[in-house]
């Protein structure tokens, strides 16, 4: 399974997001290959992550893939309370507790990572 970090570390890395966004490929990569490269690689690597859970999650894009390239602000998901955890636990993704922008709760391992968060404790379920 690839880690972000070899997801984002490879030339291409657009691919990557348009597979996530654009699995039909209705739109080319030109249309929004600028904006993507515009972006730092910690940018890269949040708006990426945030769609992936996005898609995961089952809730719908809207616009290009330029628009969400250019106007989406990607945030991290507390999964306390959601849902999804449990497939979180099941799939054994690893989970910590952690504190985003004065805010504690439970995220992924690459969130608190690419966050940059607080306080970040390994949680065994």
């Amino acid at each position: 399974m690839e880690t972000i970090d070899d997801v984002m570390n490879k030339k291409g890395s657009i691919v990557h997001l348009w597979k996530v966004i654009d699995p039909d490929n209705r739109y080319s990569y030109s249309t929004a290959i600028n904006e993507w490269y515009r972006l730092t690689l910690e940018e890269q690597r949040r708006l990426y992550l945030y769609c992936l859970y996005k898609k995961w999650r089952h809730v719908p894009f809207y616009g290009t893939p330029r628009d969400i390239i250019t106007n989406c602000h990607p945030y991290p998901t507390n999964w306390n309370g959601r849902p999804y955890i449990n497939r979180l636990m099941k799939d054994k993704t690893p989970l910590v507790s952690a504190i985003h922008k004065g805010n504690p709760g439970i995220f992924t391992l690459d969130e608190a990572k690419i966050w940059q968060m607080t306080n970040v404790k390994p949680l065994n379920f």
